[in-house]
């Protein structure tokens, strides 16, 4: 159980979202097992309570319901939004629900080891600059960066980030992992014997080798350290990404790929290397 304050039995953490779900029910039940000294309560458009000045609010999800004014309260904390989608909430902060590209990067290099780079496809320069701002200079070496834009279609560009490559590593983008594009990409790489570090878990599913996934778990872990924080020096932690995380793979692309998987706690050990 995570310690809590003496004064925890005062404070209220209200969960806000549009509407009910079993991840917002489920997100409750795990604050309440992890602090169950805190006091919690549920809020939708169809069952609002009324919220107080000093009540945690978690916004679950990017749609703030209508009878509630964010502007207007200022303990509110953003959880499963993207890094874009946070931009557009006016909360003190946000945990955003995509996994950092340096961490998958990261991942990709310690599962599928070699000297060749790791693939990278962005859309166009600026979301180029983007996905590079957040990495450094040693990570930046490691990629062979292909921009979506310099090609007729996506096939064309596939070819090139795979050629020369070990692995392709998929970013947070829609526009080039969705739907639409995703088994042509699969195909498209598993044809030339490299994998892909999926952007997401449901990128597993369809084919791709590995991820890193913040779990409902995980994201009441980072609310409650957030919340214990901000009451022991009246300070917001910055809005970044998960700390907390498990790997997930696909078995099934490791033995077609004959990929050895490496040990769950040795491979925990070595991410957490240089972190």
């Amino acid at each position: 159980m995570l310690s809590c304050p003496l004064y925890a039995e005062q404070t209220s953490i209200v969960l806000l979202a549009e509407k009910d779900s079993p991840a917002l029910n489920k997100l409750y039940k795990n604050l309440q097992t992890i602090a169950p000294g805190y006091k919690y309560s549920i809020s939708t458009k169809n069952s609002p309570i009324t919220v107080k000045t000093d009540d945690f609010v978690i916004l679950v999800g990017s749609k703030v319901p209508s009878y509630f004014s964010v502007s207007q309260h200022k303990r509110s904390i953003g959880v499963l939004v993207t890094q874009q989608q946070a931009l557009e909430l006016e909360t003190q902060t946000s945990i955003w629900v995509e996994p950092p590209l340096s961490r998958q990067l990261k991942l990709g290099d310690l599962v599928v080891p070699g000297d060749e780079k790791i693939g990278l496809l962005v859309t166009n320069e600026k979301n180029k600059a983007e996905q590079l701002s957040r990495l450094n200079s040693s990570q930046k070496e490691m990629l062979k960066v292909v921009n979506l834009s310099d090609y007729e279609n996506i096939n064309q560009a596939l070819f090139n980030v795979l050629k020369g490559t070990r692995l392709l590593l998929g970013s947070y983008d829609s526009r080039i992992y969705n739907a639409k594009n995703i088994k042509n990409i699969l195909i498209t790489s598993y044809r030339q014997q490299k994998v892909l570090i999926g952007p997401s878990r449901a990128y597993l599913k369809a084919g791709s080798f590995a991820t890193t996934f913040s779990d409902l778990s995980h994201v009441a872990m980072r609310i409650l350290d957030v919340v214990n924080n901000f009451q022991k020096t009246g300070r917001w932690l910055a809005a970044d990404y998960n700390p907390y995380y498990r790997i997930l793979f696909n078995q099934q692309v490791a033995r077609s790929l004959n990929i050895r998987v490496m040990n769950d706690k040795v491979l925990k050990e070595r991410m957490r290397e240089g972190s």
